[in-house]
Order: C-alpha cells, then structure tokens, then sequence
C-alpha cells in the first residue's frame, strides 16, 4: 500500500511543480469518487482548467461556485452538462463541446461515472445494455474523442493521463461467442460487470499500444462512503437502510471518504511510475509493470491502495487466442453503429 504521507508529499509538491496550464477534464464529477477527485485536482493545482462533466445544470453551477469561492480562485471551472451517459449520442454531444472549446491541449482525462444496479439487461434505444454504456462502451468513446487533445499535451509532468475508475483486478471469464450479452442467459448483472471489467483492462492494453505518449490506468476505489445505492435503480427502502443505516455504521469501519479517495486517484494521475510507453524502462526502477506483466506497458490495473494488481491467469488466455483484439474490434463496430444512428 502507498502510504498516506507519500501521497500527500507529491501533491502538496503539485502546487509548485504542476505547469499553469494543466488541463484536465472530470467525467461524473458532481458526486463521490470524481467529486472527490475534482476538489483535490482544484486544491493542489496552481491554476487548472477543468472541464466537469456532470448531469445537471443547477449541481454544476453550485460545485463550480464552490470552487472558485472556496477552493482555488485561480482555476477555470467549464460546465458541460450530459444529463444521461447511457447514451453514446449524449457522450459524443459533451466531447463536441469540450472539443469547440479547447483548441490546445487536455493532461488528464478522468472517469468515473455509473451506478450500481443488480437488475438484468436494461437495452436503451442505441441497443445497448445501459449499464455495460455507461461503465464501459461510453468510457471509450469519451477517450477516442479526446484522445488527440490528450497526445498534444506539451507538458512533461504530468504527462498526459487518461485514469479510469472501475473495477481492476477483478477480471474474469467472458463469453467470446456474445460479447455483447444479447443472449438471455448472459444478460444478468454479473457477467456485466466481469464483462465490463475485462474488456476495459484488455482494451486499455491496446490503447496504450496504440498510443504511446498517453498512460492508460484502470483504477479501482475500493470502499468509498457515498450513496451508492440511488434509489433510482434500487426499492427506496433498501436504497435508504444502505445509505443511512449500513453506510455510516458497516462501511464508516472499512471505508474511505470521497476526498481521500480523489487524493489518491489524484496521487495516480500524476505519479511517474505510471509511465505511458514511449518512456517505458527508460523511467528507470519506480516504472510500474503494467497489466500485461511488462514494465512501463502504459497500461496499469491499480488497486484502492494505489498497488498495482493482475490477473495474468484470466487474461493471458485472452492475448493469446486473440479475443483482446475480438473485443477492441467489437467495441468499434458498436461506437461507429451507435455513431451512424445519429
């Protein structure tokens, strides 16, 4: 585990050594994990400009307010309201509007939006799985689209850095013959999310083969305290005993809060043993190996601890027989599907 001091000693070092023009964009930044992460990237930053990607107008003024009165006047705050990232259109409508705004560059592309739900296959009208979209398919749109702005960062530290907030470490089997979970028996809730899981962490790989100038790290949060349980997609009454009665007894013991969560999430989208792959080895002994088993891959799979995980047994198989490029080739032919609906 990368103690707590360590990683305050490297943010705190970010107010002198972060270039005035760190850009970053924050994806779900109006609750939990990425509003945790949003506070902490505004706090240690001399004068950041964030794009915040957030479903409501009203939420995202009053965060942005908060910002500039409370946290860091310096920084540029720019709402981009999504209100339903199920959607690939909705996705590609907030890239249009970060893209018509900024003509330079971005350092950090940070996600984290979804929701729990233990409900089976919930189909939107792009013919996806909502929460599969959400989690993964719209993740990856968001990053193809910005990817350009992200390779222009002409900043050495950090370099540029796209931080993913799922599920690492936890990937599992897959089904190669449906790897869209079209098929009743493969539509529940957990082959979503193991589907999810490992086609983020085989998918980062590619990218980063594809991308050398650009880290590629699929995070896991560990146990957060929020609201996870909206009743939205639970019975209210459950969604209230989690939140109010289980939240602040169980998980207050074994959880941490939103803000230690965003500092270390921040601690990985700056730390140089992440290093992308043009530096690779090069960055000497603190590089990282990546979830590929080799050193400085530009693609990592990180705990809650800030510890690098694997799952070599699950996924060498995978490399092997080639269903990581079956998965990528899919991925593409449902965003450029979605992308002709338009």
């Amino acid at each position: 585990m990368v103690n707590a001091s360590t990683i305050k000693k490297t943010l705190a070092d970010l107010k002198t050594t972060a270039p005035a023009n760190l850009t970053a964009v924050v994806v779900g930044g109006t609750n939990g994990i990425g509003k945790g992460f949003l506070y902490k990237l505004a706090e240690y930053s001399p004068s950041p400009k964030i794009y915040i990607v957030g479903r409501n107008e009203t939420t995202l003024s009053a965060i942005i307010a908060d910002l500039q009165k409370n946290v860091n006047a310096k920084g540029t705050y720019i709402p981009i309201v999504a209100s339903d990232l199920t959607l690939l259109k909705q996705v590609s409508q907030a890239t249009s509007q970060i893209l018509s705004q900024e003509t330079s560059h971005i350092d950090i592309l940070f996600l984290s939006q979804g929701y729990l739900t233990l409900r089976a296959r919930n189909e939107s009208s792009e013919g996806l799985d909502r929460i599969t979209a959400i989690r993964y398919y719209g993740r990856i749109r968001f990053i193809l689209d910005l990817l350009p702005l992200l390779e222009r960062s002409p900043n050495t530290f950090p370099k540029p850095r796209v931080i993913s907030v799922y599920n690492a470490g936890s990937e599992g089997k897959i089904i190669p013959s449906d790897l869209g979970l079209r098929e009743p028996q493969n539509s529940g809730a957990i082959p979503a999310l193991v589907a999810a899981t490992t086609y983020m962490t085989l998918s980062f790989e590619r990218l980063a083969r594809d991308h050398p100038k650009v880290t590629f790290i699929h995070g896991h949060p560990g146990v957060v305290r929020s609201n996870i349980f909206n009743a939205e997609h639970f019975p209210s009454a459950f969604a209230f005993f989690m939140n109010k009665v289980i939240g602040p007894t169980v998980f207050r013991l074994v959880a941490v809060s939103p803000e230690e969560s965003g500092e270390r999430h921040l601690w990985e989208a700056v730390d140089p043993r992440f290093a992308p792959a043009e530096v690779g080895e090069k960055g000497g002994e603190v590089v990282a190996v990546g979830s590929d088993g080799k050193k400085g891959s530009g693609a990592y799979t990180v705990n809650g601890k800030c510890e690098t995980v694997f799952s070599h047994g699950v996924l060498k198989p995978y490399r092997d027989e080639g269903i990581d490029a079956r998965i990528w080739e899919h991925t593409l032919e449902e965003l450029e599907r979605i992308k002709a609906m338009a």
